[in-house]
């Protein structure tokens, strides 16, 4: 398997946790040799803590020291673990998903004694989500230069805290250029969600939930929901970005930004409100109602760019947005800096059943994508992500090898050159605890992903009708025609 960086996952783990291989992102790592001698914790001897004591309230409950170590954060694991089992019981006993050829990580899954694969349930999925995102605590990419010297790049995943940093810097881009580039911009917020519940009243499995809702945007068969979207901006010039985010009750929906040259209203777009309600059977009107007499309710919500808008009118304006990155990264729920594990137990669901299926939880389209980049062309920020050499390949960037570093898919071998003397190797990873610095050997590129055997009886959708929204009708008495 794939997918975490060295760490207590390579060494002999407390009873009642399976040892699995290591990786970092895209890539898996070899056993440490330096870590499971005379000198390894006693991970063993160390019995479970309680959790009522093992999630501090705040980070300044427990000394530096002891938050680089791992038995720490198997701890924190732990008690955040348990945790969701007190507060989402039932919702942790379903399977992540039970649909036919659906693909999920390799640690995910259970081997069938007639062969095949299903799905764990979320409870063990949620462990597996949270032990791999402790094995990037502390962890680096280790090099060697031409010269002999070790250079280190930290190693990162898009659930760490900071990262939204990174969406808000691509949401700053995209706003620049659109500024820049459409005489009267215009931006809207298209919502689309479906019911948590499946047709026996109980809890949906997340991941199948999370496909019924995204689906609808691209379809394998038939025109989607973008399909509608571009019929219904015909002629103008338009781009969007796609954000997948979690609802109070720990399932997916998803957001589109779309960003027009040229004004729009509100009733330009229910076509393609009713075009989700039509493919999307667990979706409902009264979760989709443009016509809701609050406006903060409504699927839809439209506009006016203005650059100039005073700071002070951001949040009392109802007509214009003038920090569209700010606007969109709220929207997504790109901003939040706070340390996972003190995230709620319902976005940790979320994010773990995101995970599992390898969902992208925020993307671009191809011109929007273009569009960032020509605003990195633009400023001075080309410098940090300039060509490199060395023994990477000639249209590497140092952006483009992060990129592939930090997607879970991926790996950065991929822009790596055939080494020789004289450039730059990738020697492998390597992990700080309080032991002091681990490296280890890279052994495979890629997560492992397996299609499971379908057990759909276990989670039948809700059938729901495809009616659009109605608009709210006027009661007259007689007298008023009198």
């Amino acid at each position: 398997m794939g997918g975490r960086p060295g760490s207590p996952s390579a060494r002999s783990r407390p009873e009642g946790e399976s040892q699995r291989g290591c990786g970092a992102g895209a890539v898996a790592v070899s056993d440490p040799t330096s870590v499971t001698g005379p000198h390894a914790p006693d991970w063993e001897s160390r019995s479970r803590p309680s959790k009522n004591n093992c999630k501090p309230d705040s980070k300044e409950s427990e000394p530096a020291e002891e938050r680089i170590s791992g038995r720490y954060w198997w701890r924190r694991k732990n008690g955040t673990v348990d945790e969701m089992l007190d507060t989402l019981s039932q919702r942790m006993s379903r399977p992540a998903a039970v649909r036919e050829k659906t693909k999920l990580r390799e640690d995910c899954v259970r081997d069938r004694a007639a062969g095949g694969y299903r799905s764990k349930p979320m409870s063990a999925v949620v462990r597996e989500f949270l032990s791999w995102y402790n094995d990037y605590r502390h962890a680096h990419l280790l090099f060697n230069d031409p010269d002999g010297n070790t250079v280190r790049s930290k190693m990162e995943n898009s659930h760490q805290p900071g990262y939204g940093n990174r969406y808000y810097a691509r949401f700053k881009a995209l706003e620049r250029q659109v500024i820049q580039k459409f005489d009267n911009p215009y931006s809207c917020i298209l919502t689309f969600s479906g019911s948590h519940e499946n047709a026996d009243g109980d809890w949906r499995c997340p991941v199948d939930h999370l496909r019924d809702v995204i689906d609808t945007w691209r379809p394998e068969r038939g025109g989607g929901v973008y399909y509608q979207l571009r019929q219904a901006l015909d002629g103008m010039e338009w781009e969007y970005c796609v954000g997948v985010e979690h609802n109070s009750k720990g399932y997916g929906h998803v957001h589109v930004g779309v960003f027009v040259d040229g004004e729009i209203t509100e009733s330009d777009f229910h076509s393609v409100i009713d075009k989700h309600l039509r493919l999307c059977d667990i979706a409902h009107r009264d979760a989709h109602n443009y016509y809701h007499p609050d406006s903060k309710k409504k699927p839809i919500s439209v506009r006016r760019i203005d650059p100039g808008l005073d700071p002070e009118d951001y949040d009392s304006s109802e007509d214009a947005v003038g920090n569209v990155a700010s606007y969109l990264a709220e929207y997504i729920g790109a901003a939040n800096e706070s340390e996972l594990f003190d995230r709620s137990p319902e976005e940790l669901y979320f994010r773990a059943a995101c995970w599992s299926s390898g969902t992208q939880r925020v993307r671009f389209s191809t011109g929007a994508n273009e569009m960032i980049r020509q605003d990195r062309d633009e400023s001075s920020r080309v410098e940090a992500v300039g060509p490199v050499n060395h023994g990477w390949k000639p249209n590497a960037t140092e952006e483009k090898i992060a990129e592939a570093a930090n997607d879970p898919d991926r790996s950065i071998t991929e822009w790596l050159e055939q080494p020789d003397g004289g450039r730059w190797t990738l020697q492998g990873i390597g992990r700080v605890d309080n032991e002091g610095e681990t490296t280890y050997e890279i052994e495979q590129s890629t997560v492992q992903y397996r299609e499971i055997q379908g057990a759909e009886s276990l989670d039948p959708p809700k059938q729901l009708p495809a009616d659009r929204p109605r608009p709210p009708s006027t009661i007259s008495s007689l007298t008023e025609f009198g």
